[in-house]
């Protein structure tokens, strides 16, 4: 494996310190464990609009996103939206309590070593990429900010509108 790049390597570390505090599952026992990062593919996904997310216990912006995607997950689900998030946290504890805020129809995959995370050269967190329904990638967000949300629900509709599930 390739040598993490410093500010990967200040992600993780960043995430081994802090716990996102005030957070809280509602009930982590409902949800599936998260599935190794290993398992992840964006072809596994191929005929849906892809939204790839990730984040970390310790990201405060990656908590404001999570109530908007899982606000896309259920108004989109059904015209073939699938939200990934990946999570980067080295503790699995660290991230139980927003993964028990996950909502059920949104797929979890774990990154403890940051390789996928290496692999896609993150800038920020949290890192969001946007796929059509053929696979290919038509967008990616740095960060996420409430004032976002809007702009990025219409790129996802216009996605969406191009072809049936």
């Amino acid at each position: 494996m390739m040598p993490m790049r410093p500010f990967l390597s200040a992600l993780i570390v960043a995430g081994a310190l802090c716990v996102a505090p005030g957070v809280r599952a509602e009930d982590p026992a409902a949800a599936p464990e998260p599935r190794p990062a290993a398992e992840f593919a964006v072809a596994d996904y191929a005929g849906q609009v892809v939204v790839v997310d990730f984040w970390a216990s310790w990201c405060a912006p990656c908590r404001q996103a999570l109530p908007w995607l899982n606000a896309m997950q259920a108004k989109y689900g059904e015209q073939g939206l699938q939200i990934v998030m990946i999570n980067l946290d080295r503790e699995a504890k660290a991230a139980a309590a927003m993964e028990g805020k996950i909502a059920p129809g949104i797929a979890r995959f774990r990154d403890p070593q940051g390789e996928l995370a290496e692999v896609w050269e993150l800038q920020g967190m949290p890192s969001t990429y946007v796929y059509d329904r053929a696979g290919k990638q038509v967008a990616s967000h740095v960060g996420f900010l409430k004032s976002d949300a809007e702009g990025r629900e219409a790129e996802l509709a216009a996605l969406l509108a191009k072809g049936e599930k």
